[in-house]
C-alpha cells in the first residue's frame, strides 16, 4: 500500500478507496493506536462508525471514477457526462 512517507516518484494510489485506505492507516498509526487504552467504548464505537462512513463514501467515489473513465472512451464531448 502507498504511504505518505513513501517516495513520491513511486506508484501513487489511483482511486478514492485506495487514497482513503492510505489516510485511514495513517490516522490509525498516529492517533488511534497510541490512544487505544485511553478511549471509552463509546469513543471506539464512534470511531468505527466514522471509519465505515468514510469507507462507504470512498467506495462510491471509486465507482463514479471508474464509471467516468468508461464514459471517456465512448463520449465525443467529455463534458456530456455531466449533462442531464
Amino acid at each position: 500500500m502507498y504511504s505518505l512517507n513513501q517516495d513520491p516518484s513511486s506508484d501513487q494510489p489511483k482511486y478514492s478507496d485506495e487514497i482513503m485506505g492510505m489516510a485511514m492507516q495513517e490516522i490509525h498509526d498516529i492517533l488511534i493506536k497510541p490512544m487505544q487504552d485511553k478511549l471509552t467504548p463509546q469513543q471506539d464505537s464512534i470511531l468505527a462508525i466514522v471509519g465505515l462512513t468514510f469507507k462507504i463514501m470512498a467506495e462510491k467515489a471509486t465507482a463514479l471514477e471508474k464509471m467516468e473513465q468508461g464514459f471517456e472512451g465512448s463520449l465525443k464531448n467529455k463534458n456530456d457526462f455531466n449533462r442531464n
